[in-house]
């Protein structure tokens, strides 16, 4: 048991160092017995049974000779680097508890689990795990977030950080205006490898005796219909789980939010593919009010989103201030509308105001095959007597390059500006054969600063 060097050495890519280095077993056995912080809880550093403890060094014995002995075992080094995922901020015997944990310390299960996942994970390897994933999902992270808005933001009161789903804002044609659905667990990789370890420091500089690489996970289902739930978005789904079942043991608790009647069959599919102990973290709630109560129990009313029964900013507003990179000034605000036009010349159309300090960049998303024309018109007159003056018209949003199954983006206008009504009409092409769906981002930014961000 006595290896002479520490389990979870460092990952040159990503260049992660264990916040504290084990030199050998007796050191692991030491810590294990007398933690730096005790979990009250059972399977944890310190709350351990004697069979747990062997199996705890077992497993450890294990993956060290799996690692050393490639010719024996194939893609021996991969279990170590699954089991230190996190090892910059969690402390290799909390690592190796929570992978037990995930199947009652059965060391042989453990390694049944990670052989499940080891081809997605040499795949993603391949890749370095997408660091970046604007060029992998072909789109900027902040315009894939509207379609799939998933944020972290803030931490709860016991200090496990907060993830954020608004599931009745996932749509499928969305997505598909600015990537593929297959991208969806590209997203969920680049997010586990490369965001949640900072979060969970986040977590530790707050409070230095946060242990738990744990989070907690709320889902609001508020508008969401049946149709979003189709096979495809099922098997979607069950693709960023299995990515997401790499992780053991990091659900602390899951909260689902005004749940409609018919999800419960659709629960039924779900739950069957999600792991026997991470059902038993999730708490479901159709009732608004019941679940809005359980939040602010466990969130901090001030932190908890206003869009999730709280006063703290929207999660739009959270996802558009972030929306920036490298220095530059976010939007002001941000609209975002996914519109669609019928086969054979059908229009669609939107309706949005600006005011006279602001001006807006107006881009569109699309995979339409034969494009569309679009104009801009601005309103004036009184409600039942409007008058349309025109801004821009017969843009034309058309394929440039690429094959006609990749989506691809245009931009409408840089600076719209001037205090008003304004409608968008596009209209497709009359050759059509289908509904073409356009997804609309509006940057609406300050107009005395325009001349920074444009």
């Amino acid at each position: 048991l006595d290896e002479p060097e520490s389990l979870l050495y460092e990952k040159q890519s990503i260049g992660r160092r264990s916040v504290q280095t084990f030199r050998n077993s007796m050191q692991v056995l030491g810590f294990l017995k007398k933690p730096r912080v005790l979990v009250d809880e059972k399977g944890f550093p310190g709350n351990l049974t004697q069979k747990q403890l062997d199996a705890v060094m077992h497993f450890r014995s294990e993956l060290s000779k799996r690692a050393a002995s490639a010719s024996n075992f194939k893609d021996g080094n991969i279990y170590p680097e699954m089991v230190g995922s996190f090892r910059d901020v969690e402390e290799e015997p909390y690592a190796l508890c929570r992978f037990l944990r995930a199947r009652d310390f059965n060391v042989d299960q453990v390694f049944e689990m990670m052989d499940e996942h080891m081809e997605i994970w040499k795949e993603a390897k391949k890749f370095d795990y997408y660091p970046d994933v604007d060029a992998a999902t072909g789109c900027p992270m902040s315009v894939v977030l509207t379609q799939y808005p998933m944020l972290y933001s803030g931490n709860a009161k016991q200090g496990y950080p907060v993830c954020y789903f608004n599931a009745g804002r996932f749509t499928v044609p969305g997505i598909e205006c600015i990537t593929t659905m297959e991208s969806i667990p590209i997203i969920v990789w680049n997010t586990m490898m490369y965001q949640v370890a900072g979060i969970f420091r986040d977590a530790t500089d707050a409070n230095p005796d946060f242990v738990r690489c744990e989070q907690i996970t709320v889902i609001n289902l508020e508008g969401l219909s049946a149709s979003q739930l189709s096979s495809r978005t099922i098997e979607v789904l069950k693709q960023a789980n299995a990515v997401a079942e790499c992780f053991p043991e990091m659900l602390f608790k899951c909260i689902i939010i005004n749940a409609p009647s018919f999800f419960a069959i659709t629960w039924r599919i779900i739950s069957a593919f999600l792991d026997a102990n991470t059902t038993t973290k999730i708490e479901l709630y159709s009732n608004k009010k019941k679940g809005q109560k359980r939040l602010t129990e466990i969130i901090d009313e001030k932190s908890l989103p206003s869009d999730f029964g709280g006063k703290g900013p929207s999660t739009q507003e959270i996802l558009c201030k972030r929306s920036a990179k490298n220095g530059e000034q976010p939007p002001k605000r941000r609209i975002v509308e996914l519109i669609s036009a019928k086969k054979g010349g059908g229009e669609c159309t939107l309706e949005f105001d600006l005011k006279s300090n602001e001006t807006m960049k107006l881009q569109m998303y699309t995979r339409s095959e034969l494009g569309a024309q679009f104009s801009i018109y601005k309103y004036s007159g009184e409600s039942k007597s409007k008058i349309k003056t025109p801004v821009a018209e017969n843009i034309s949003v058309v394929r440039t390059g690429g094959n006609d199954d990749t989506p691809f983006t245009a931009n409408l206008v840089d600076d719209l500006e001037g205090s008003g009504e304004y409608l968008l009409v596009g209209k497709s092409d009359k050759k059509s054969k289908g509904t073409d769906y356009f997804l609309v981002i509006g940057d609406v930014y300050r107009r005395a600063r325009v001349a920074e961000y444009t």
